[in-house]
Order: structure tokens, then sequence, then C-alpha cells
């Protein structure tokens, strides 16, 4: 398999992780920074980093930790920014309230497994599925960049969740408990 097919794979699940933890990761920010206009700025500077950071994130590793640490750093600059507008916490305080770690994440394997089972999707079917669940675009804008009808992208979309699931609870299966 190509290199650059299994990175955005990887980056695919990186980013759903990313969309899975997003209102942990927005009241993470939201509670280390104090001013309600930058929050949002500030979780998008985050997805960014994320996404563009992805192939450093190990799967099977504490995603929220690493992705509250990026969010920490991009409150950080924000402050540096604009400082005195509504800076309550100095970086200090932000570093000692950094300290504790969130809790491991409890579905790697399942994460793990649809990244496997993304790979082995037909191309056409991987980009409907990148356009829909990764970038935010409906049926009718699918269709549109890849020249389908709206109801084959329906179809498509339909028939990948279904496959997805077989391909993961396969993969799941075979796999012996507690096994890296």
């Amino acid at each position: 398999m190509p290199s650059n097919r299994r990175s955005d794979a990887h980056r695919a699940a990186v980013q759903a992780l990313f969309l899975r933890h997003s209102a942990e990761l927005r009241g993470f920010i939201l509670a280390l920074l104090p001013d309600w206009d930058r929050v949002d700025d500030v979780f998008q500077e985050t997805f960014l980093t994320v996404s563009g950071k992805a192939d450093q994130f190990e799967l099977g590793t504490n995603f929220l930790a690493w992705a509250c640490t990026i969010a920490r750093y991009k409150i950080k600059e924000a402050l540096r920014e604009r400082p005195g507008r509504a800076q309550a916490l100095s970086e200090e305080v932000l570093d000692a309230l950094c300290a504790s770690e969130p809790e491991p994440e409890p579905d790697q394997d399942r994460l793990q497994a649809l990244a496997r089972c993304l790979e082995e999707l037909p191309a056409h079917t991987r980009r409907a599925v990148e356009l829909r669940y990764q970038q935010g675009h409906r049926p009718p804008e699918i269709a549109r960049r890849l020249g389908w009808t709206t109801p084959s992208v329906y179809v498509v979309l339909s028939r990948a969740r279904a496959w997805l699931r077989e391909c993961m609870d396969r993969k799941l299966a075979s796999k012996p408990l507690g096994a890296p």
C-alpha cells in the first residue's frame, strides 16, 4: 500500500478523534481562555495544528492529552498576541492547571480498525467518505465535486458505512484480547 494512502488514513483517524473529543477540547479551551471571542479561533487553530501534526500522533496513546497540550500552547499564543484583554490566568497557572492528564482513550482498538478499513476502501468510495466525514460536505456538494448524482452519493456512503462496520467487526473479532 502506498505510504501516502496510509498517511491519509492515519490523518483521518486523528481527525475523527478530534471530532469525537471536540466538546472536551472546546471546554478545555473555554476553561483556560476567559475571552469568549477568541475561543473559536483557538479551537480552529488547534484543529489545524492537530491535522498538520497527525503523523506525529501514535494511535493507541492518549489523544485527548496530546490535543490538550496543543490547545494549551495555542491558548498561550492567543494570550501573548493580545495581553491584558481578559487575561485572568498567567502562563504558570495555565501550566499548573494542565499538569494532570485526562483519562486514556477507551476505544483505541476501534479507531485503529477503522483506520485500517478506510485504507481498504476503493479510492472513489474513500474520496466520498473523506468529503463527507472529514471535510463535512453535504451529499449534493459531494455529487457536484465528483461529477456524480446526489442519489448515487447517498448509496455509496450508505454502502461504505455498512462495509466499514463489517470490516471493523472482522478486524476486532480477529484481534486477541489485550494485543497491541
